[in-house]
């Protein structure tokens, strides 16, 4: 059964810059010196890995993200038609002094502590007036190591 949704948008997967030459050099003067070094060292798995890694990674920091339809109905919140039901989620919080605004949601999943959704086309108070009629309001912080690989360009 269809269930209605309260609020919906459209929003990017995730935060994407547009990446300069040096930053490909850049990328590329990092991996090579730690194949190098994975070499020297008898590592040769280890060493392709680094190359293989790198390679992948920047292919997917190159590619501009795909735009995520979000829903929040009275089951749970939607992300590109998959649910993540209330009960799985402990709480959100959306922070007010970052742009672009972004709603957290702590999962109770071990393996899937906070999920973050960016927020467009929707005033961010009313996606937090929804989501107050279902879920707890606790303040969360991104993960350092996000915030980190975002500052970095990926």
């Amino acid at each position: 059964m269809a269930t209605e949704a309260l609020i919906s948008w459209s929003a990017p997967a995730h935060l994407y810059t547009k990446k300069r030459p040096d930053w490909y050099w850049a990328v590329g003067i990092v991996t090579l010196a730690l194949a190098a070094v994975s070499f020297m060292f008898g590592e040769v798995l280890t060493g392709i890995f680094i190359v293989v890694a790198a390679v992948a990674l920047v292919l997917h920091a190159s590619k501009p993200p795909q735009n995520v339809y979000y829903e929040v109905n009275d089951r749970g919140i939607v992300f590109d038609e998959k649910l993540y039901p209330f009960l799985s989620l402990d709480s959100f919080w959306i922070p007010h002094d970052e742009f672009p605004p972004k709603v957290l949601l702590k999962s109770r999943k071990l393996f899937m502590p906070l999920i973050v959704a960016y927020i467009s086309d929707v005033d961010p108070e009313e996606v937090r007036e929804v989501l107050l009629k279902y879920i707890a309001e606790t303040e969360h912080n991104e993960p350092f190591l996000k915030r980190f690989l975002e500052w970095l360009g990926f």
